[in-house]
């Protein structure tokens, strides 16, 4: 039989469970993509550059896909970033893009009808693809 205790200890479970779900949901981003050029063959994510910055693509280039992913605490650690970054890294792989451009944008904290917002950030990401043939001025 079962006794009152085993009640109480499932009870105290499903909560440990529930927030457990609930602070790995806040670390985990949906990435969006959104198509600005045409996609190519994919290819291996670890071949895919990483910048932080469009001035660190030494070739010309054209962008192929925005990467934005949904906010996180902006308390997140290292690893948290490195993940998203990663999995910008094998968005822009699975389109083909020879390199992305990502950064890191905050959001500021603020009052919103007296509810405080705790600071947050989100990944914000280009997807490019290097150009083979540049063409740069008209044949007369």
């Amino acid at each position: 039989m079962p006794g009152p205790w085993r009640g109480a200890a499932l009870t105290r479970l499903a909560a440990a469970a529930a927030l457990l779900l609930a602070a790995c949901a806040c670390y985990s981003s949906k990435l969006d993509v959104i198509q600005v050029g045409p996609w190519f063959a994919p290819r291996d994510w670890r071949s895919v550059q990483v910048f932080t910055s469009r001035d660190q693509a030494a070739r010309p280039w054209g962008g192929i896909a925005i990467i934005h992913a949904s906010h996180i605490p902006a308390s997140a650690d290292t690893s948290s970033l490195e993940k998203l970054e990663r999995q910008a890294r094998r968005r822009a792989a699975a389109i083909g893009a020879d390199a992305v451009i990502i950064t890191f944008n905050d959001v500021p904290a603020g009052d919103d009808m007296g509810v405080v917002q705790e600071p947050e950030r989100y990944l914000s990401a280009l997807a490019i693809k290097y150009v083979t043939a540049v063409s740069t001025g008209t044949a007369k």
